[in-house]
């Protein structure tokens, strides 16, 4: 994997690695709560995986984890060529380099779908609606990179009536050879710190936008402002 040289390479709407304020125990608090969501990984109707320009093997790994050790009928493996400004770059679509890690004949009752032009994770769902027939699916989990999981959630309870949803997290390497980026972990790291804070401007942004429901968690969003506010 390297890094994107192509010219055509678009320009992040919110910075992934915005620069952050002073995160006081209130702050950090607040936005974990927002931020990550965590249900237990049980059978389920549907296995739903959201794209990622990273970790590719071990995101098919915890796949095949699961698929070992719960009962799903279907996987979706979404996300099509990530092309963004200081983003690693591959010209496979995300999808794809993860099914590729998959061995695929030893789960020979398993349908596996493969969904390979989303570019982010409001694409990611409503593309795959295209491939997959989502009205009979009551219970779905899905694994996405941990900081991002809450707007997983709530961007699949956008487009479907859910009752029960679990997840699994993908923790993220940091400059810290020994910290992966985790729910319990992430703020003390820079890199975390910057992942998290920029998923809070992705929900004050896409989320008031209508890319995915807030209502449920806008006083989780409040908390956070006033925790920015009082610290001024």
């Amino acid at each position: 994997m390297h890094r994107n040289r192509n010219k055509e390479n678009k320009v992040r709407e919110i910075a992934k690695l915005p620069d952050t304020p002073n995160l006081t125990d209130g702050l950090i608090e607040a936005l974990t709560d927002l931020c990550f969501y965590q249900s237990p990984m049980t059978d389920c109707d549907l296995l739903f995986v959201f794209g990622s320009n990273i970790l590719h093997a071990a995101i098919a790994n915890q796949i095949t984890y699961f698929l070992n050790e719960c009962t799903i009928p279907t996987v979706i493996i979404s996300g099509g060529i990530a092309n963004y400004e200081a983003s690693s770059f591959e010209p496979l679509a995300e999808s794809e380099l993860i099914f590729s890690h998959i061995e695929k004949i030893n789960f020979p009752t398993t349908d596996f779908i493969i969904e390979n032009k989303s570019k982010n994770t409001l694409e990611n769902v409503a593309f795959s609606r295209v491939h997959f027939d989502f009205s009979t699916v009551r219970h779905i989990c899905f694994l996405s990179h941990c900081y991002a999981s809450m707007r997983s959630y709530l961007t699949l309870q956008k487009y479907f009536k859910l009752s029960k949803v679990g997840n699994c997290h993908i923790k993220i390497p940091s400059e810290i050879s020994s910290i992966s980026i985790a729910i319990d972990n992430w703020y003390m790291t820079a890199h975390g710190r910057k992942l998290v804070w920029g998923e809070y401007l992705r929900f004050k942004t896409y989320g008031f936008r209508g890319d995915f429901p807030i209502s449920d968690v806008l006083d989780k969003m409040n908390r956070v402002e006033q925790h920015v506010q009082g610290h001024h």
